[in-house]
């Protein structure tokens, strides 16, 4: 039987207890008030989330801040530029003979390539090409607008920079009805890797075809061979990714201004090979355009060198006193070889002219005539040097 006195001491016990949870319940409050006022004192009040805070982290680092290069994809509208410039592309279709030997009757075959009015005068429109489109060819005729045919005339050629200049009758362009525009003629040296192009042409002869890229190299040196010679020609050019095929040789290099920044001259071909086409800057062939417009001929002096050029980068990078034209070998009993040239020799100078690239290089070579003795300024072994060389016919 229980004690009578039990009830007393369970209200006792908890009342202690009670008691013993109230005091416990202060002191927690107590020192939940003290950690917060302490926290205050080192995390400022404008603090960022614990979320944030676990971002910020995530990006940390030491040592400089990263540079940040915001992408933007430009919008262009190539629409409008097609437009604008279509009526200055043209189509050209050539028949040439081939063969002709004893057991060999000749026969007339076709072929097909590009070009563009580049200047007009009273009486004709000049369209500039390939010479490779037009080698050897004994009727040429030009397109506008895919159905006319149009005669033209070879008004001049220059085999070693694949380069020919036509003319076209206005009489005949206006008595067909074909109505025609000048290309704008831009700048190839401010071309920067990644520039916008598109290439407008008559590729694979089906007419004018137009395709979209972007700048991928420039100052390049290829070697192509010549159709009728099958020399080797090296040729300073620049890629595009712009898709272009067999027809299109000859044709324009729009920038996204509409104006023509070089000719389509080449192409990388083979097995899982895709977007390497090769165009000649038009800055390299604007004066020889001029010239065999006015004169029909281009007479280039002959050196007797291979050279490649050799910019900043690649002086930085070789340790050579300068950007220049790098002699690879020089052929016996050239201008070079009598001039004393040697292999490795760095042409700094020509005529005058600082010749830190291909297009100033070719620029001061065509300056001069045949027969004119220009002095040169090389680097030889690390030390400067000048020789003079007098320019031969070309062989």
């Amino acid at each position: 039987m229980p004690s009578p006195s039990h009830p007393q001491r369970f209200l006792r016990y908890f009342l202690l207890t009670f008691l013993a949870v109230c005091l416990g319940g202060i002191t927690l409050v107590a020192g939940i008030n003290a950690g917060f006022a302490a926290a205050r004192r080192f995390i400022p009040d404008d603090a960022p989330p614990p979320s944030e805070q676990s971002a910020a982290a995530l990006n940390a680092h030491f040592g400089p801040e990263p540079f940040t290069f915001p992408i933007a994809y430009p919008d262009f509208d190539f629409t409008h530029v097609v437009e604008r410039v279509r009526a200055s592309v043209v189509s050209i279709t050539i028949e040439s003979e081939i063969g002709g030997g004893r057991n060999n009757p000749s026969r007339t075959a076709t072929g097909s390539g590009s070009g563009f009015i580049f200047y007009t005068d009273d009486n004709h429109a000049y369209v500039a090409t390939n010479n490779h489109v037009v080698e050897n060819a004994v009727q040429i005729n030009i397109s506008l607008d895919d159905e006319t045919l149009v005669p033209a005339r070879l008004v001049g050629a220059s085999r070693n920079n694949d380069l020919a200049v036509l003319a076209v009758s206005l009489e005949a362009l206006e008595e067909n009805g074909v109505p025609f525009g000048v290309a704008a003629l831009g700048d190839s040296d401010t071309l920067r890797v990644g520039d916008a192009v598109i290439a407008i042409g008559n590729a694979l002869g089906e007419g004018m075809r137009t395709t979209q890229g972007i700048v991928s190299a420039l100052d390049l040196l290829i070697q192509v061979p010549s159709p009728s010679t099958g020399e080797q020609l090296t040729l300073n050019v620049l890629q595009t990714d712009a898709a272009v095929n067999r027809g299109n040789s000859g044709g324009p290099l729009f920038n996204e201004h509409g104006e023509v920044v070089g000719i389509i001259t080449a192409k990388f071909m083979g097995a899982g090979i895709e977007g390497m086409g090769y165009v000649l800057p038009i800055d390299n062939v604007r004066e020889l355009m001029e010239r065999l417009r006015k004169d029909g001929s281009v007479i280039i002096p002959f050196m007797g060198i291979h050279h490649d050029p050799i910019n900043e980068e690649q002086r930085e990078l070789f340790n050579l006193p300068a950007a220049g034209m790098l002699i690879r070998y020089v052929t016996a009993d050239t201008p070079a070889h009598e001039a004393g040239l040697r292999r490795n020799d760095l042409i700094v100078y020509f005529g005058g002219f600082r010749t830190h690239n291909f297009e100033a290089f070719f620029e001061a070579l065509t300056a001069h005539e045949v027969g004119e003795t220009v002095v040169l300024g090389i680097y030889r072994g690390g030390q400067y040097m000048e020789l003079e060389i007098t320019l031969g016919a070309p062989r």
